[in-house]
């Protein structure tokens, strides 16, 4: 078993490290980009504006349901000693 989870931190460490390697980008590549995107009359989107009380509730929500699921955990753990 330790093996196991040896090899899976070995695997998950070197993933990244892997796609480092393949970060071969030339001075070229960067000046067509740019060439491509630069005279572009492309104007992002505004984005919209929250005038609801909407997400406060829904944060509340998940605030409650967290202390809530916390009061119950130390309640049960305590009734098991």
């Amino acid at each position: 078993m330790r093996h196991l989870l040896s090899v899976a931190a070995a695997l998950a460490l070197s993933g990244p490290a892997l796609a480092c390697i393949n970060d071969t980008e030339l001075k070229s590549h960067e000046r067509e980009f740019r060439s491509q995107y630069q005279d572009s009359q492309y104007q992002p989107p505004d984005p919209d504006q929250v005038s609801s009380t909407r997400p406060y509730y829904m944060g509340g929500a998940g605030v409650l349901m967290a202390l809530t699921g916390t009061v119950v955990f130390q309640r049960v753990r305590s009734q098991a000693r």
